[in-house]
């Protein structure tokens, strides 16, 4: 299966024509958070991350010169999403309600949505409307609190921060009793912070989405394209493989 994969890249790579210059791509401003592995910012307070290095290779297949990516709250980047004409936002989720909000580039990679708490509370949940008793911690505009605000949970039960690290430091500190996340953002937040994962367990799953870039509804459908045909171009390629590797290793 895996040498079908790779046979099926390199066909790709070989098949697809170029991706053209579109001067647009360099006119808009290109918004992340704190969201660890796929966005973040490094200890000389740079961006990184899995998404990072994936649109710096989409700006090399559209011969678009390196742009400015701002790390904001993620409650900040989505308002600007919404309001301006000219934003890219990721990793965004891309989910069934959002979906006729922007216009989509896909894909990033691909979230589970769990609501997590800690092992010694020993949650268990044999439905989802269990969890309405219990105070959940989100990040605000994330698909986390969107998800629940979804199924109907009671937004005062709700407790929302502008970081995922706040979110952890609810948890920990009794403040709530779960978290609605994505588990692999939460275990690489719990890696990073060098804390033991075997302290932390999935008490539900809500979701699987897929992660996306998220365009304003004012940016052209060909600007889009063009992106998308860049993207596109490397998911097929071996620096995306070189990539996937490096913040996303096998266990």
């Amino acid at each position: 299966m895996r040498s079908w994969i790779v046979t099926l890249s390199l066909l790709l790579t070989i098949i697809m024509p170029a991706a053209q210059a579109n001067p647009a791509l360099a006119q808009l401003h290109y918004l992340s958070e704190e969201y660890r592995p796929f966005n973040y910012s490094d200890e000389a307070g740079q961006p990184t991350g899995l998404a990072v290095e994936l649109l710096q290779q989409v700006w090399q297949q559209t011969q678009t010169p390196p742009q400015p990516i701002s790390i904001l709250p993620w409650a900040r980047g989505y308002y600007l999403l919404t309001q301006k004409p000219n934003v890219v936002l990721f990793a965004t989720a891309r989910t069934e309600a959002r979906d006729p909000l922007f216009k989509w580039a896909c894909p990033i990679g691909y979230a589970e949505i769990v609501l997590l708490g800690l092992a010694s509370r020993k949650l268990s949940l044999q439905r989802l409307e269990e969890a309405q008793q219990y105070t959940i911690g989100a990040v605000r505009a994330d698909v986390g609190e969107q998800l629940l605000l979804n199924h109907g949970f009671d937004e005062q039960k709700i407790m929302t921060a502008n970081r995922l690290a706040q979110t952890l430091k609810m948890l920990s500190s009794g403040r709530v009793d779960l978290v609605s996340t994505n588990k692999t953002t939460f275990m690489s937040l719990i890696a990073a912070q060098r804390l033991d994962p075997a302290h932390y367990q999935v008490a539900w799953t809500l979701s699987s989405e897929q992660f996306c870039f998220a365009f304003s509804q004012g940016v052209d459908d060909g600007t889009v394209k063009a992106f998308q045909d860049g993207l596109t171009r490397v998911l097929a390629s071996s620096e995306y493989q070189q990539i996937q590797r490096k913040y996303l290793p096998a266990p």
